[in-house]
């Protein structure tokens, strides 16, 4: 009878020691979502802001594709890869002004690194 409690009392506080840990994990979780929902919105202004440089640049119909990867620290380093036929045909000087007014947003301000691909 004495060993029966024991173990009750021992399942109970083990049960107890796992919602505790489950509820400290979900407010850690509950943060990450906040700044992935930060990045999200910085993410989509940058590509409504792309579609209007690249448009007035005379590049209709442009694909941009937004990767991104985390870092160590946090910190997030973008790949934006832009798809145009015409723009194959830029000098490096041209493509090289074309990326400052692309990173001259707030997501470039944001990531630790913002790599941008003409294909």
């Amino acid at each position: 009878m004495n060993r029966g409690f024991g173990v009750i009392t021992m399942l109970l506080t083990l049960t107890i020691a796992f919602c505790v840990g489950g509820t400290a994990m979900s407010k850690e979780r509950s943060g990450y979502t906040e700044e992935n929902e930060r990045y999200a919105a910085l993410e989509a202004e940058f590509l409504a802001r792309a579609r209007v440089i690249l448009e007035d640049e005379g590049y209709r119909d442009s694909g941009v594709t937004i990767t991104w990867t985390r870092e160590g620290g946090g910190a997030r380093s973008y790949l934006v890869e832009i798809h145009h036929r015409g723009i194959g045909g830029l000098g490096d000087d041209e493509r090289e002004r074309l990326s400052e007014s692309l990173c001259s947003g707030k997501l470039g301000g944001e990531a630790q690194a913002l790599h941008i691909v003409y294909i």
